[in-house]
């Protein structure tokens, strides 16, 4: 989406002189990691007046980020120059515009501002509340689709029943991660895996198992590195910009791994809960 430039006030911008001396530069860079984009804004404003009503509270730093694909919009306000916006990525697809700008944060009566090109000498200001006092420089962010295959968990994962085991054992010497479950636990799975309770069950299942993957990892000294599960785990985390060697070093916990692979399992697995309750009690 194309902001419009025209505006019946002045408005600080490298696109027009409605002001002289002053400036409001912006920088805007975004990461993907783990289900989440972090757009990062970075303000530089050069203007006393403006950095003063910031101060009084009456503007703020805004970025408004909006998805045509997804219809998502939403809009970012902070008294501080720098700016993160964490937002799901499924909620976002394809292209994605970003605008950074100052905002009133309440109407601004008697406007003055020495840096003013001359034009707007004499004439009384007043900025309702959403105006822009100045525009920074948009920019497009472009998201490509994920390579399906490689980020693909479940196809590294088998779970089966063990006619002999007591507890859940996860077995590493394969091309696939190998998590058994007693018999009647495996029923029990078998027959909810597919239920409203899908994100609980990977929650219950999946974590504990991941977390003894990655203390494998960190621990045992053998070499995993010839099998798929291991491959795929390690482009996992590279391209989440995560080395996979911070796991083995310790200076990424297995227990925060573990939830960074399955994207926030306990939130999911908790809002499931409280939707089934919900439905329950209608």
């Amino acid at each position: 989406m194309k902001f419009n430039n025209s505006f019946p006030y002045p408005v600080l911008s490298s696109e027009n002189d409605n002001y002289k001396n002053s400036k409001f530069e912006t920088s805007i860079e975004a990461q993907k990691s783990f289900g989440q984009l972090y757009i990062n804004l970075k303000c530089n404003l050069q203007d006393s007046v403006i950095s003063r009503l910031i101060g009084e509270e009456k503007a703020k730093y805004a970025l408004h980020i909006e998805c045509p694909q997804t219809s998502f919009r939403q809009i970012f306000q902070s008294d501080d120059p720098f700016i993160v916006a964490t937002i799901p990525d499924n909620r976002l697809r394809g292209k994605v515009d970003v605008h950074p700008f100052i905002l009133a944060n309440k109407r601004i009566e008697d406007y003055d501002n020495p840096s003013l090109n001359d034009f707007y000498k004499g004439f009384p200001i007043t900025f309702e509340k959403g105006n822009l006092l100045a525009l920074g420089e948009a920019v497009e962010i472009t998201l490509f689709e994920e390579d399906e295959e490689s980020q693909n968990l479940p196809s590294i994962v088998t779970i089966r029943r063990s006619e002999s085991a007591k507890d859940m054992v996860v077995s590493l010497n394969s091309p696939q991660i190998i998590i058994e479950l007693p018999k009647h636990v495996y029923d029990n799975y078998a027959q909810n895996a597919g239920s409203r309770l899908k994100e609980t069950i990977l929650s219950l299942v999946i974590l504990p198992s991941l977390i003894d993957v990655f203390y494998s990892l960190k621990e045992d000294s053998a070499d995993y590195s010839e099998y798929k599960w291991y491959q795929v785990l390690e482009q996992i985390f590279k391209k989440n910009n995560v080395p996979f060697s911070h796991i083995v070093d310790g200076t990424l916990p297995v227990l925060k791994a573990a939830q960074m692979v399955l994207q926030n399992p306990l939130e999911k697995a908790f809002e499931e809960i409280h939707k089934l309750n919900e439905a329950e009690a209608e």
